[in-house]
């Protein structure tokens, strides 16, 4: 197979999008007869000569990305005869669809992974363009070879499109177990003088739709309730002021740690400084959870998780053995299976076990790319016949 991978979203971009074509990324190239990436050019665009593989940058913003691929996609499609192209979201699935009429490539391949099918990006300008829009797309989803929604979900907002159940083929995404292990830490326990208390930890971007909010009301109850706790939350974004505040309206700036964004390398300590990993995500279409790779990455730390039951999470979060489901907003819920977890250690540490067996035996990156490779080379024989 001559493999080429097109995404809007690449290192040294962060994000579930930006790891899952990255980890992808790595695997295909060693079993590709050739392989190449095309993505966005960044300013900083060092990771590329570390990389086994040619990833060409075109210099134009992520969103922009579909209209400036065609030629390219042309270019090394039929130069290089890529047989096979492989589009980490749907919007750039029409340069491979304009090239294929030269001859190459013969199987396009998307993946999807739930805010790219729900977003209407000409919302403002009235429906008529957001119509024309849901025409191109139906055009461009019924000529695409094959789907890989990342949740079932996900495979549900395709069959809302009309995509026939044929063309759908639900492959979750993965996790390093490698990279993400239990291990002790007591340097990071100290300078963030974590000591003997319960540990919960949050690492998103942090928006509302994120659920931090109410991870700090839940946490006041507790705290009412005589529970010692500290909470870490990493990462940045648009709530971290709303968010601090709500912290000091609660009493809880004692106990509440925001890291900030959180670099790469340092990510696996804190998921396994903590007890309990906690993002009780919203559904605020188009912005879901398609399906929540964290929850894997702590799991894989051997850290019990509590998610909810909207949008992929169900997908990474097996209720009452890998972590906790709630429904959306329910405080109560959140505040018992937070107890619950702090409470039994040998139930979390149970939990927690599940979870990181889970991603051993069947949600590592090595076992993502390889279904994937599989479903398509075996549908790519089929197409030959």
């Amino acid at each position: 197979m001559r493999l080429l991978l097109i995404t809007q979203d690449f290192p040294p971009d962060t994000g579930g999008i930006e790891t899952y074509s990255f980890e992808l990324a790595r695997r295909f190239h060693r079993h590709a007869e050739q392989f190449a990436v095309i993505a966005p050019a960044k300013k900083d665009s060092a990771v590329d000569r570390e990389l086994p593989y040619p990833v060409f940058r075109l210099p134009v913003r992520n969103s922009l990305l579909p209209l400036a691929a065609p030629v390219l996609v042309t270019y090394l499609s039929n130069r290089r005869h890529f047989d096979t192209v492989f589009h980490a979201q749907w919007q750039t699935a029409g340069a491979s669809l304009l090239s294929r009429k030269l001859g190459y490539p013969r199987n396009i391949y998307v993946a999807a992974h739930a805010r790219e099918l729900l977003t209407a990006p000409f919302y403002d300008n009235g429906t008529r363009l957001n119509g024309m829009l849901n025409r191109v797309r139906k055009i461009l989803f019924s000529r695409v070879t094959a789907f890989f929604p990342v949740s079932q979900y996900t495979a549900e907002l395709l069959r809302m499109e009309g995509v026939p159940n044929e063309k759908i083929r639900v492959i979750t995404n993965g996790t390093d177990p490698e990279r993400f292990r239990p291990e002790e830490q007591p340097d990071l326990a100290k300078r963030l003088n974590a000591g003997n208390k319960p540990v919960v930890v949050t690492v998103c971007r942090l928006v509302r739709r994120k659920g931090i909010d109410l991870v700090l009301r839940a946490l006041e109850r507790l705290q009412k309730q005589g529970q010692d706790f500290v909470y870490i939350i990493g990462g940045s974004g648009p709530e971290e002021q709303n968010l601090k505040q709500l912290a000091d309206t609660l009493g809880l700036t004692e106990r509440v740690h925001f890291a900030g964004r959180i670099p790469g390398d340092q990510l696996a300590a804190y998921y396994n400084l903590a007890d309990l990993f906690v993002m009780p995500a919203r559904a605020e279409p188009p912005d879901v959870e398609g399906f929540g790779i964290t929850f894997l990455e702590a799991n894989a730390c051997g850290v019990p998780v509590i998610g909810t039951k909207t949008g992929g999470i169900p997908d990474a979060v097996i209720d009452g053995k890998t972590g906790f489901l709630i429904e959306e907003n329910n405080i109560d819920q959140l505040t018992s299976c937070m107890a619950r977890l702090i409470e039994d250690p040998e139930m979390a540490e149970r939990m927690g076990t599940n979870g990181r067996n889970r991603v051993i035996k069947q949600m590592t990156w090595d076992q993502v790319a390889e279904k994937l490779l599989e479903n398509m080379e075996r549908i790519n024989r089929k197409s030959q016949r």
